[in-house]
C-alpha cells in the first residue's frame, strides 16, 4: 500500500484524510513543518507522495533527501515555499489548491483594514482597562481610493467588496483583465500612478522574482502622506525596512499585515539554522515593526475559515486521485 506523508498536519486534517483515504493508502502524519534540517525516517526518504503547508520550506536541499518523490500536494494556493525548478528537473509534480480562499482572504483584508483605521482592538482593550472615552479618532472608507495590486481570484473579490463600501478603485496587474474592468467599472494603472493616487493600497499579488519588494523605498516616496498599506499576500512583496522607516516618520499612516517578510524567524518551532545577516536584520525589524502603534499584524490567518479549509482538503483529495488515476492533474503548478 502506497504511503502518503502529511507535514504540518492538524487534528481535523488527519481525521478528514483518514476518513476519505481509509484502506486506500498508508497515511503518516507529522505535526511539524518540513525544513532542510529536518531528519527523515526511512519511510519518509522513500515516500512517493508528500503533502505540506506554506510553513514548510521545500528547498533543493530538502527535496534531495527524498529518493522516490513523485508528487507534492501543497495545501495552499501559493507555492513559493517549493523549489519548482528542482521539481521540474526531477519530474516531481506539484499540485496546489487554487480558489479555496478567494472571498475568505478578501474579507479578511477588510477586517484588518477596518480594525486598523477605526482602532477597534485598541478601543476594546482600553474599555477593558476602564477607559470609556479612549482616543479612537479614525477614518472611513466611503469615497476613499483603494489601489489593488493583483487582480486574480482574491484581488477581484477585493474589488467587489471595495465597491460595496462605495470606494474608488484603481488596479495594477501585469495581466490586465478586461472582464473585471467592465464588470466593476474600474481602470488599470501603472504601479507608480496607483501609488500616487491611493489612500489605501491592498496587495494580492503572488510572490515571484518580479514581485519581490514590489513595494520599496522608491514606491513609498510616491505615496500619499496618509496612505494605509494592507498585505494579506506574501511578506516579501514589501521591503520591510523601507516600510518600517516610513511608519516611523509618518509618511505611511498605518499598515495592516497578515504576512511578514521572512516570517519563519518569529516562530518558536524552527531552529533557524539557515539565518544569514540579511535575514537576521529582517527578523529584528519585524520585531520592531510589530511593536508600532500604527501597525496591526496577524499570524498568517487570512485563509483560516471552516469553508476555506474544507475546500483545501477536498481539492487535495481531488489532486491526489487525478495523479493516482494517471489523469491530467488540473492543478499542477
Amino acid at each position: 500500500m502506497q504511503t502518503i506523508i502529511f507535514y504540518d498536519s492538524k487534528q481535523y486534517e488527519q481525521e478528514f484524510f483518514e476518513q476519505e483515504l481509509f484502506n486506500k493508502f498508508n497515511l503518516e502524519f507529522r505535526d511539524y513543518e518540513l525544513f532542510p534540517e529536518t531528519k527523515l525516517s526511512y519511510a519518509e526518504e522513500n515516500a512517493e507522495i508528500i503533502s505540506v503547508f506554506t510553513a514548510s520550506r521545500l528547498t533543493k536541499e530538502t527535496l534531495e533527501k527524498f529518493r522516490n518523490l513523485k508528487l507534492i500536494l501543497t495545501r495552499s494556493v501559493g507555492y513559493s515555499h517549493i523549489d519548482i525548478d528542482y521539481c521540474n528537473s526531477k519530474n516531481i509534480i506539484v499540485a496546489n489548491t487554487p480558489h479555496y480562499g478567494d472571498y475568505t482572504v478578501a474579507e479578511f483584508s477588510f477586517g484588518i483594514l477596518l480594525n486598523l483605521i477605526r482602532r477597534i482592538c485598541y478601543g476594546i482593550n482600553e474599555l477593558k482597562q476602564g477607559d470609556l472615552y479612549p482616543e479612537t479618532f479614525g477614518m472611513e472608507l466611503f469615497g476613499k481610493t483603494i489601489g489593488i495590486i493583483g487582480t486574480g481570484s482574491i484581488g477581484s473579490k477585493t474589488i467587489k467588496i471595495a465597491k460595496g463600501f462605495s470606494m474608488n478603485v484603481i488596479c495594477y496587474d501585469i495581466y490586465k483583465n478586461p472582464d473585471i474592468e467592465k464588470e466593476y467599472n474600474i481602470k488599470y494603472a501603472e504601479l507608480d500612478t496607483l501609488c500616487k493616487l491611493s489612500d489605501i493600497i491592498s496587495l494580492h499579488a503572488p510572490l515571484t522574482t518580479t514581485t519581490y519588494h514590489l513595494i520599496n523605498e522608491e514606491k513609498i516616496k510616491l505615496m500619499k502622506e496618509n496612505v494605509v498599506i494592507v498585505n494579506t499576500a506574501r511578506g516579501e512583496l514589501i521591503d520591510t525596512e523601507a516600510l518600517y522607516h516610513a511608519l516611523l516618520d509618518g509618511s505611511v499612516k498605518g499598515a495592516a499585515l497578515d504576512v511578514l517578510e521572512f516570517e519563519d524567524t518569529i516562530s518558536n518551532k524552527r531552529p533557524g539554522s539557515d539565518l544569514n545577516l540579511s535575514n537576521l536584520r529582517t527578523s529584528l525589524i519585524n520585531t520592531k515593526l510589530l511593536n508600532l502603534n500604527n501597525v496591526i499584524a496577524t499570524p498568517h490567518i487570512a485563509y483560516d475559515t471552516k469553508e476555506a479549509v474544507d475546500r483545501i482538503l477536498n481539492t487535495t483529495i481531488k489532486n491526489l486521485f487525478e495523479f493516482i488515476n494517471d489523469s491530467d492533474v488540473k492543478n499542477k503548478v
